[in-house]
């Protein structure tokens, strides 16, 4: 496959990765790379969610699993949690995961969900240290691993310099 005149090399790198899940029998292909349209810079919140979202799915085919399409419902939920905790309205942790699950089922067809978040300050690299520390973790890596096929991060700053991480993940009926 040659890359098109004209396209970035992310993009090209993306098509090569759908040619290769669509060889492996992945479901939701063409959506599962596309992630969100936020052309955003690597440390805004749409950078970081797109790169969190790419370094979950390029683990997940690297060990032979498909790679979660994204879900605007389920990164949706996980922006409102990320802010929620930035801004002190509600402590870091997994309270109200019931009703941001509730809220999900609502808009999309879902049989099973979890989540993974994160907290840092001051790294060069805080996406690639979160997907890292996440895989690290006996209680974070089952749901990177997990059945899933549908995903969405949300990430916020809070004002101490803080960054939020959410990064929900559902099994589609």
């Amino acid at each position: 496959m040659r890359r098109v005149p004209g396209t970035s090399p992310a993009a090209f790198i993306a098509a090569l990765a759908i040619l290769a899940l669509s060889s492996a029998g992945c479901s939701n292909v063409a959506n599962a790379l596309a992630g969100p349209t936020s052309a955003s810079a690597k440390y805004t919140t749409g950078g970081l969610e797109q790169e969190t979202y790419s370094k979950v799915n390029s683990y997940r085919t690297s060990q032979g699993l498909c790679a979660l399409a994204w879900n605007d419902a389920l990164a949706s939920q996980a922006r409102q949690h990320s802010a929620d905790m930035a801004n002190g309205v509600s402590g870091f942790g997994h309270d109200g995961f019931s009703a941001r699950v509730d809220a999900i089922v609502q808009v999309v067809a879902i049989s099973g969900a979890a989540e993974n978040l994160a907290m840092t300050s001051g790294l060069s690299d805080p996406a690639g240290a979160v997907v890292s520390g996440w895989l690290s973790s006996p209680t974070h890596k089952p749901q990177i691993e997990g059945n899933f096929d549908l995903t969405g991060v949300g990430v916020a700053f809070a004002s101490n310099g803080s960054i939020y991480f959410t990064q929900m993940y559902a099994k589609s009926r």
